[in-house]
């Protein structure tokens, strides 16, 4: 008796609570809620269209991202080839760059906006594979295995989700055509194949792959940067009036008058230290303990002082 005396109060308060759900429900709309300003079904809050990302990546300061420009821009780095697959994937990625220039009709000396939009979008959409490829076979192999992975994978999926900040800040910025959003599904459709079947081989290659590839990353927006800043190009002409889309300020946690510049800045480096991870990865044996994991705790720690500090 008194059980079902407990179940029927129960089931009474759920009642009520649908009854009070059913008549507080909003307007019926065809927007979906997140791009309404009604607010959310579940937490009840009123919506935006921009959100605070979740996952927490490495904020590039003043004076610590322009010192890191500087000195790449004297010096890039350069993994030097050890062995002959080191020769291999950086010549299979050289002979994808120019390709690749050639395609986009890039000049290094004097690039036009038309062919970095298209440059980066496609850029960006197939950086962001790799670290979530990889990271999923660690993951089914840690699973699988029954044992710890070492703490690559939260470091691979930063990766990944940061190479897709960077291809939705671009869209923000820049509309795809259907050839750019065609040539994404395409691309997708067999990188994302060779990368899974070769890290399953070998996944130092695929590390060693993304370094190179970085390295490149870090070449066309060290010339963005440079020729943004330069009033006799045609980048700075077109460009250089170009406000930072908020869901950049957001990422970043930029000040509110940042520029596009101050974005392509912090891409940059982020790139590089992409390019750093990567090769150290393909250095390490697969079950060496990963030296990163320290630096996303220092990050989590900051996001969680700035979210506090603009309370």
């Amino acid at each position: 008796m008194m059980r079902r005396a407990s179940q029927n109060v129960i089931a009474g308060n759920l009642v009520a609570i649908c009854r009070r759900s059913c008549s507080s429900t909003p307007e019926l709309t065809s927007e979906h809620f997140r791009y309404s300003h009604q607010k959310h079904p579940l937490s009840g809050k009123q919506q935006t269209r921009e959100w605070a990302n979740p996952t927490q990546n490495h904020v590039w300061e003043g004076t610590e991202l322009q010192a890191a420009i500087e000195q790449e821009a004297k010096v890039a780095k350069h993994f030097k080839p050890k062995g002959i697959m080191d020769r291999v994937i950086n010549g299979v990625v050289r002979g994808c760059y120019h390709t690749f220039n050639f395609l986009t009709g890039f000049s290094k000396d004097d690039p036009s906006a038309k062919s970095l939009i298209y440059r980066v979008l496609i850029l960006e959409s197939i950086a962001g594979c790799p670290g979530m490829v990889a990271a999923g076979v660690r993951h089914f192999r840690s699973l699988r295995k029954m044992e710890r992975d070492g703490g690559w994978i939260h470091t691979l999926l930063e990766e990944a989700e940061n190479e897709r900040m960077h291809l939705l800040v671009f869209m923000r910025m820049f509309k795809p055509g259907l050839i750019t959003r065609a040539t994404v599904v395409m691309l997708q459709a067999v990188v994302v194949s060779c990368l899974f079947t070769v890290y399953c081989v070998n996944p130092s290659w695929i590390h060693r792959f993304v370094g190179y590839l970085e390295e490149t990353a870090v070449q066309t927006y060290l010339t963005i940067i440079d020729r943004l800043q330069d009033p006799t190009k045609q980048l700075h002409r077109e460009w250089k009036d170009l406000k930072a889309p908020e869901i950049a300020i957001n990422y970043w946690r930029l000040p509110a008058d940042a520029t596009f510049l101050d974005v392509i800045k912090q891409i940059c480096a982020d790139e590089m230290h992409h390019r750093d991870v990567n090769h150290t990865l393909a250095s390490m044996h697969q079950k060496d303990f990963n030296p990163f994991v320290e630096r996303h705790i220092h990050d989590q720690v900051a996001a969680v002082h700035a979210q506090e500090a603009k309370k």
